[in-house]
């Protein structure tokens, strides 16, 4: 039911490389620039046999034509969700879901007060695991993380749209590969199963990390996954 995505800005190589990894499905990067070349991005990315997400650009003041050029991109791809940061969603929801009524908005954690109030404000979530571990008690441990996520996902699993699922380790860097932290993310898989979670688990990493045999690796990890699983 998983399905595993990697993340990258539309680029013919990072398409090229992302598919020989062995990804089937994608989060795209976008900011202004590309969304106003949404026809051939489009056309570019359904060249490529992957299921899409679309990240909405990261600053916060956009123009009309680029939250038209969002939704039309969304619709081009029939993406599974847009991605959006609770500052864009308040300035730019309503305006989106005019242009597109059916948009599966999906609104990130960063950094929170409170989970719950978190998911309680918003329709649709886009669960950032890394955020919750990095920015949460810095005592908490890999258990209580998983404990924690157990119980939100019972109160608030049929909000979750997407999740993000780097490998972290607290006091690592961010956005590493998942195959730097398997404990925690083949325990949040194993949770994510019970739940039959059917939206995008995304390897969200940084550049450096964008390359064939990084991104293999976590294919691998998840294959290795589904093995134990199923056996």
């Amino acid at each position: 039911m998983l399905r595993l995505a990697t993340k990258f800005k539309p680029e013919p190589a990072a398409f090229e490389t992302a598919v020989r990894a062995g990804f089937r499905h994608a989060e795209l990067w976008t900011d202004a620039t590309l969304l106003m070349q949404g026809k051939s991005l489009a056309a570019l990315a359904r060249q490529y046999p992957l299921g899409y997400a679309v990240h909405f650009p990261n600053r916060l003041e956009q123009p009309p034509e680029v939250l038209q050029a969002a939704v039309e991109l969304y619709q081009a791809l029939q993406a599974h969700a847009l991605v959006l940061h609770a500052s864009h969603y308040l300035r730019h929801g309503e305006a989106l879901l005019r242009l597109d009524p059916h948009l599966q908005l999906a609104v990130e954690n960063h950094r929170i007060d409170s989970l719950e109030s978190w998911a309680e404000a918003y329709p649709g979530l886009a669960l950032d695991i890394e955020h919750l571990w990095m920015y949460g008690p810095p005592q908490r441990s890999l258990g209580e993380l998983l404990a924690l996520l157990r119980v939100f996902f019972f109160h608030y699993g049929s909000k979750v749209l997407h999740i993000h699922l780097p490998g972290y380790l607290p006091g690592q860097p961010e956005h590493r590969p998942m195959y730097c932290s398997r404990d925690l993310v083949m325990g949040v898989w194993d949770l994510l199963a019970e739940r039959r979670f059917e939206g995008l688990v995304v390897s969200e990493v940084n550049p450096e990390y964008q390359n064939e045999k990084e991104l293999r690796m976590d294919v691998l990890l998840f294959e290795l996954w589904q093995e134990r699983r199923s056996g």
